[in-house]
């Protein structure tokens, strides 16, 4: 039982010595600091490695690719190329000093620290071994043998007694106060570690103790021999009065070596004792060394600990030196490319590029594939079904710009056809039409209309064939809409056609002006309706299939009652022509603003018809007067307008001479435009015989009204549209019938 707790507590001082904190010191050492700055030595040199491999590939790159064009943009780009190079040739510095200064003294203070580490493990190692083995084994053997010693001298001493008292017989008086403590012999066994205190505290069994203890615990050796001595003579005084004149020897009886054990057991029990104080003053020893041993180890740590802080304090001086280093040759490479950047000249490299543009471009450009009539040949311009769009890119227009045709025809008939009966009703000859049509695409730059063989009649179905074979009408606007415009004329009038001119700005910029040329051209028509006897409302059936586009037509069950339907757009446009294009006005309804954040829309104009020059923009005749001219002026262009002719250069001719139209009509009453709200978009019927051309054979009219009959009966369907129900304003007002559908220019022979 007495050997547990050394035991443990040797364990418990094994853990609680400076080697766990050694271990810990160390392990943040290495496992922190070393391998920290090991894995950005390998980043470094991974990537410097990765810089020059990059320098190298594209150096090799530029030499293939390099050209004997000069360039500042490419000298800007061989410094940035360059510094590539130069910071890897940093960043390989910055590795070597990573691994020179800042690892290697790390490491050299890590070996160091293990081998004190060892050496002072080693040291405690041996100090508690020998502590543990000299407590668990010498010491405890040595106190087992001086107990025993010591138990066999007290046996000695009962021994004698006991004996003496079997066989000698009772003595007088004198002695029998003495003898209860001879009648019973000792018998006492050791079987068992006897206490550690000293034999003269134990309980005597032979004899009560009268002598008076000894103050001091230390002598109980020479106590046990002066009372065993003065025990000794009671005895051999009791023998000389027991029998007189009896020896010593013979009173023994057989018993003559009995004294010189005893003496001898007592020598060794004091042989003992010494070598019992010998081993409790050794183990003493073993740990005042073990406690200096550990008290080094704690120094030794104490010295690890300085060291550490010391060595990395240098270390981390050299590291953020080294990094402000690199920091400033970074600025330093920045600040040179900087400079190469700012000796970038964009219109220098544009000069250079563009002295070689010519002579590629002649070389790159394919040959122009010309459209071959069968009739005619090859024609250099493609007009008709050709977008407006992509004829403004291709041309080059500016905006407010329409077509040279557009333009020539509503010249022509400015000019000459104004008062001309059923203009834009009557057809011309097919082949006239076919004619100018071809002329106009054979040379569209050197085309002009002869007044002495160019009838008006074809110039204007060469006008209303034209916009019919657009791909896309000049204003696209359902018929849906247009019925419900209608049935909100009041609204809309009293608005200022909000709804309208919102629409009309969402279009783009060629087929506004467009639009606005063709209803100001036909707003003039109108105004000379008591000569040309071409109202707003036959314009107005003419042209909105045109302008706006034709509908699907519905069901053969449902054509019938598309008459119940009125669509007066086309004819308020014209009526209402000042109103609509005057934005200047005050009720003007300007387009939404754009989503913000929203770049604006590119439209990839032009085609394989898309001419490139470099002529300058002819200066335009400036037109007449505001007082004379009705023309509303539209508001200029925003910067970031997305036209093409704000990128491509406009391609003129000669003979594209601004022409000013003539003055518009005044603008009708509110009393005159009342009286349409009534009727809607109804249509009037013309009489066939009033349309027709002045210096007309009768039998050139009788045929041409027979062909015009017959054409009115076919086109009747092409106005159909959708069913609405009816209102009791609208119930009496019908389409007009079959015969007042105006004639098509392609139908005409």
């Amino acid at each position: 039982m007495a050997d547990a707790p050394a035991s443990k507590s040797s364990i418990d001082l094994s853990q609680a010595g400076p080697l766990p904190l050694f271990d810990q010191q160390l392990k943040v050492l290495s496992d922190a600091y070393i391998s920290f700055f090991s894995e950005r030595l390998r980043i470094e040199e991974q990537y410097a490695e990765s810089l020059q491999r990059l320098h190298i590939k594209w150096k090799a790159i530029d030499s293939v690719l390099d050209d004997r064009t000069p360039s500042t943009a490419k000298k800007a780009w061989r410094e940035v190329r360059d510094n590539v190079d130069r910071e890897a040739d940093t960043r390989s510095a910055f590795a070597e000093v990573l691994r020179r200064d800042v690892i290697a003294p790390l490491t050299s203070l890590k070996e160091t620290q293990e081998r004190t580490r060892k050496r002072v493990k080693e040291d405690i190692k041996e100090s508690m071994s020998a502590y543990q083995s000299y407590a668990e084994n010498d010491l405890p053997k040595l106190k087992r043998q001086y107990l025993k010693k010591c138990q066999d001298v007290e046996d000695y001493k009962s021994a004698p007694q006991g004996s003496s008292n079997t066989t000698m017989p009772q003595s007088s008086g004198a002695t029998e106060s003495s003898a209860p403590v001879y009648q019973k012999p000792y018998t006492q066994q050791i079987t068992s570690p006897i206490p550690l205190r000293p034999p003269h505290r134990q309980p005597s069994l032979s004899q009560p103790n009268t002598r008076a203890r000894s103050p001091s615990t230390s002598n109980s050796l020479q106590d046990l021999a002066h009372q065993g001595k003065k025990q000794l003579n009671q005895i051999i005084s009791f023998l000389g009065e027991g029998k007189a004149g009896a020896t010593t020897r013979e009173v023994l009886g057989g018993r003559p070596d009995g004294a010189l054990r005893g003496v001898r057991a007592k020598r060794e029990a004091d042989e003992a004792d010494k070598e019992y104080r010998k081993a409790v003053h050794w183990l003493e020893t073993l740990r005042l060394n073990r406690i200096k041993i550990l008290e080094g180890g704690y120094k030794s740590l104490e010295i690890f600990a300085h060291e550490c802080s010391y060595v990395m304090r240098k270390v981390l001086e050299n590291y953020t030196s080294n990094l402000i280093a690199i920091a400033r040759t970074a600025a330093q490479l920045g600040a040179h490319v900087t400079e190469a950047v700012a000796a970038i000249s964009p219109d220098k490299d544009v000069i250079s590029i563009s002295a070689q543009t010519p002579r590629s471009m002649a070389l790159a450009t394919p040959k122009r594939t010309l459209y071959y009539n069968y009739h005619v040949g090859e024609c250099n311009d493609l007009i008709f079904g050709v977008s407006l769009v992509d004829y403004a890119t291709s041309r080059g227009l500016m905006d407010g710009e329409l077509p040279k045709l557009v333009r020539l025809c509503i010249h022509e008939i400015q000019t000459r056809g104004l008062e001309s009966e059923g203009i834009y009703r009557i057809s011309g000859r097919h082949a006239s039409v076919q004619d100018l049509t071809h002329r106009i695409e054979r040379d569209e730059r050197r085309f002009a209309f002869n007044p002495l063989t160019d009838d008006v009649y074809c110039i204007s179905s060469v006008l209303k064939l034209y916009l019919r074979e657009l791909p896309e009408p000049v204003f696209k606007f359902p018929l849906e809409d247009r019925v419900k415009h209608t049935e909100e004329r009041e609204e809309q009038i009293s608005s200022n056609f909000r709804t309208l001119r919102s629409k009309m700005r969402r279009i783009p910029p060629v087929h506004q002006a467009t639009l606005k040329a063709i209803v100001e051209h036909l707003a003039r028509v109108a105004a000379r309706a008591d000569k040309n006897k071409m109202d707003a409302k036959n314009l107005a059936i003419v042209f909105s299939a045109v302008i706006f586009g034709e509908d699907e037509l519905p069901k053969p069950s449902d054509i019938l009652s598309v008459q119940a339907w009125k669509d007066s757009v086309m004819e308020d446009m014209i009526t209402f022509a000042g109103q609509l294009f005057d934005d200047q006005g005050t009720h003007q309804s300007p387009l939404p603003p754009a989503p913000a954040g929203e770049l604006p829309a590119r439209y990839d104009y032009g085609s394989s018809y898309t001419q490139v020059a470099t002529i300058p923009p002819k200066e335009r005749v400036a037109s007449g007067s505001r007082s004379q001219d009705f023309t509303p002026q539209l508001p200029p262009r925003p910067s970031d307008s997305i036209h093409p002719s704000r990128r491509t250069a406009r391609v003129t001719s000669n003979d594209d001479d601004a022409m000013p139209p003539p003055p518009l009509p005044s603008r009708p009453l509110q009393k005159q435009d009342s009286s349409l709200g009534d009727t809607g978009g109804s249509i009037a019927s013309y009489s066939v015989e009033s349309f027709g051309r002045p210096g007309q054979e009768p039998d050139e009219a009788s045929s041409y009204d027979a062909r015009l009959s017959h054409r009115q009966s076919i086109s009747s369907d092409m106005f159909a549209s959708p069913i609405l129900p009816e209102t009791p304003k609208t119930t009496n007002a019908l389409l007009p019938s079959p015969a007042a559908s105006p004639p098509r220019s392609h139908e005409s022979v």
